[in-house]
């Protein structure tokens, strides 16, 4: 509950500091001097980004349990609609019991597969940072969070070559909580599978190019004139801010690290950018909540199924 609050905080915060100054008539006019139908396309753009997601879980979950594609993607935009609608990140939790059930597989191990691609985004992130000053000065507001972030990604990327490599378990634990451990661990083992990484490559790269083309495209749609260069920057930008604690849907702090880009390191116009913010935001939460949502109930998936959940270590989820 604490991080809950916290988070809310940090949201409500976020969206007083971006829309403090709102001009309610540039930002009107700004809105409507968008282009519906390429606001519709970024957003198609983005949802492609989920059976990418779909085909790069399937490979982690190998060594655990086979599964269909289909399984995966529907449970990855499920997972979404979770982020969106649910406090503490639920969704996480929400996809992996709703992959767990429906292939009848052990729940700490599929959530121990989740782990591994956060932490294959973490490193992604890294990547991105570095590649950051190849294509624009690093502006200095970013300077100390991507220090950060590049400390923070480095051990995560030393603690999973760790995991991956271990065969007995994790060390040094000891009692009721070491079972749950391992089997956590044991999804970080879908790492050592050398046939698939060519897969794994492609499909990380082409989701954070589509990500690249849903902000180059949205900022086309409300009339910008960004370069691909400059829609990187807003992307580690928002990337950035994924990372900070905040209400469901990153309502609030999306929104400031968006105009913070627009604004402080590309000198749009307030108005403008605070409509883009709004239109990005959009186009990412209200197709996966809705798509998520109808998934999640024609499925009879239900929140406190999951709340009963012991996480018992080898025993699979509920039927």
């Amino acid at each position: 509950m604490k991080q809950f609050i916290v988070g809310l905080a940090i949201s409500v915060v976020a969206l007083w500091l971006a829309f403090k100054d709102m001009d309610w008539g540039a930002f009107k006019e700004a809105l409507s001097q968008g282009n519906i139908v390429w606001i519709v396309v970024a957003s198609v753009v983005l949802l492609s980004a989920v059976p990418l997601r779909g085909i790069r879980w399937q490979i982690f979950l190998n060594p655990i349990k086979s599964v269909p594609v289909r399984l995966t993607t529907e449970a990855t935009i499920v997972g979404y609609f979770g982020n969106n609608a649910l406090p503490f990140r639920l969704g996480e939790i929400l996809r992996s019991y709703f992959v767990a059930r429906e292939a009848r597989a052990p729940l700490t191990q599929v959530f121990g597969t989740v782990l591994v691609e956060r932490v294959v985004d973490m490193i992604t992130v890294l990547v991105l940072l570095v590649l950051l000053p190849f294509v624009g000065a690093v502006p200095d507001a970013l300077r100390l969070p991507i220090l950060w972030v590049v400390i923070i990604c480095i051990v995560l990327a030393i603690v999973t070559v760790w995991l991956a490599r271990r065969t007995d378990g994790i060390p040094f634990i000891k009692g009721r909580l070491k079972p749950v451990l391992d089997n956590l661990q044991l999804g970080f083992t879908s790492l050592r599978q050398g046939r698939h990484y060519v897969v794994l490559l492609l499909t990380t790269v082409g989701v954070w190019v589509v990500y690249l083309m849903n902000i180059y495209i949205a900022q086309y749609a409300m009339g910008l004139e960004l370069s691909i260069a400059e829609s990187y920057l807003v992307l580690v930008t928002t990337t950035l801010v994924l990372l900070v604690p905040a209400a469901p849907g990153f309502v609030g702090t999306f929104h400031a690290a968006v105009i913070l880009a627009f604004v402080n390191v590309l000198s749009a116009d307030l108005a403008r950018a605070q409509a883009i913010a709004v239109v990005l935001h959009a186009i990412g939460f209200i197709p996966y909540t809705i798509i998520g949502a109808i998934i999640y109930f024609r499925s009879h998936l239900r929140l406190r199924e999951v709340r009963a959940q012991k996480w018992e270590p080898g025993t699979e989820a509920d039927q």
